[in-house]
């Protein structure tokens, strides 16, 4: 059990920079990740160690004002409630694997009401379908963890979104979670207190040194920069053209590589030929849409670039060892292991439902700013 004591509510004045920030409120969702809140808030507290003063507070909020479980099971036991009267200088939504299920009519008005009142607002892992529901990342370049983009990307094509470790906008705030979340948090120290501290802060946590953001949130293996940049850039146009995959041919000619050069690639260093990487790559993202939303079958099939949904469900099964239909059921049924699609992050419920959005969401992507 985690024991945060509320603090009074904190009014933002209009204009504050990032740099004057000295009190972060955290929103927490049900089945938020710890992974991504402990290594923000540790990060503060280690700040003010080291700088033999108060610097930054923080403060826990939930949409009630009640204990609130982390996905591993841990519990925040005092939080302070959403209210017309709580206007924090900056608000962080912490949000895990089911990213809209939580989201409801009072929280997404609350978080309009702090944009328009020019909070600086921000989220850690899939918190950022929080931001986008109310309308707050228009305009605004963000980003959240790697296997929730396909979904994220589908349900708000119009919002740019980069797979990196974290992204600062003007008075956005956005990272993929877990270790990224410090190194959001050690920018904002370094801005505001220098250097010097952030990388106190980080040998704190034995993190050698603050990444800077455009850091890619996964590695690709080990391979020239050369290779890694023509890599890194194939992957990314492939992620880019899920919906209306390029052939391999386009691809070269947008690289400026010849075929053989390309397949060689990918060979050497994911074993796989192109094409069937690029294969798995959809895969994955379906898996993805799966797991995080409550789309059709035939939907998820068009988003991630079959021709149809026979097609779809027999590469699926080959891959997965399950029909899509079937695949989604374990989820409902409890049967599947605890663990998110990718094997990456240990979940703490016995049973998983799929995150069906509520009439609030669905409201509040019509609904104007303000």
């Amino acid at each position: 059990m985690i024991c945060g004591k509320p603090t009074p509510p904190s009014f933002r004045q209009a204009g504050t920079l990032i740099e004057d920030l000295d009190h972060i409120h955290f929103l927490l969702l049900p089945d938020f990740p710890l992974y991504a809140l402990v290594p923000a808030t540790d990060a503060l507290r280690i700040a003010n160690q080291n700088a033999g003063r108060k610097l930054y507070d923080w403060s826990f909020v939930s949409a009630e004002g009640v204990a609130v479980r982390a996905n591993n099971g841990m519990v925040v036991d005092q939080t302070l409630a959403i209210s017309s009267s709580l206007l924090p200088q900056c608000v962080i939504v912490c949000a895990g694997n089911e990213p809209t299920q939580h989201l409801t009519k009072p929280i997404l008005s609350w978080l309009r009401r702090l944009g328009a009142f020019g909070s600086t607002l921000g989220a850690l892992d899939t918190g950022a379908f929080a931001l986008a529901a109310a309308g707050l990342l228009k305009g605004y370049r963000m980003t959240l963890h790697w296997e929730a983009i396909p979904v994220f990307r589908d349900a708000y094509p119009d919002i740019d979104v980069v797979e990196q470790i974290f992204v600062i906008d003007r008075e956005r705030l956005t990272a993929a979670g877990g270790l990224a979340s410090l190194d959001l948090m050690l920018d904002i120290i370094g801005r505001a207190h220098g250097a010097q501290l952030a990388q106190v802060v980080a040998n704190g946590f034995v993190h050698s040194q603050p990444r800077p953001p455009e850091t890619a949130q996964r590695l690709v293996g080990v391979m020239s920069s050369a290779d890694q940049t023509l890599f890194r850039a194939a992957v990314k146009m492939m992620m880019d053209k899920i919906a209306f995959p390029l052939s391999i041919s386009e691809l070269c000619g947008k690289l400026g590589v010849s075929r053989r050069q390309f397949e060689r690639l990918f060979t050497r260093h994911s074993g796989k030929t192109p094409a069937a990487f690029y294969l798995d790559l959809r895969l994955e993202a379906a898996r993805d849409h799966l797991f995080y939303s409550a789309h059709s079958i035939t939907h998820i099939s068009e988003v991630c670039g079959f021709q149809s949904n026979a097609h779809f469900c027999r590469a699926f099964r080959s891959h997965f060892g399950d029909a899509p239909t079937i695949y989604r059921r374990k989820f409902e049924s409890g049967q599947r292991m605890k663990f998110h699609p990718a094997g990456s992050r240990l979940m703490a419920r016995s049973e998983l439902r799929l995150p069906i959005e509520s009439a609030a969401l669905k409201e509040a992507r019509t609904q104007p700013l303000g």
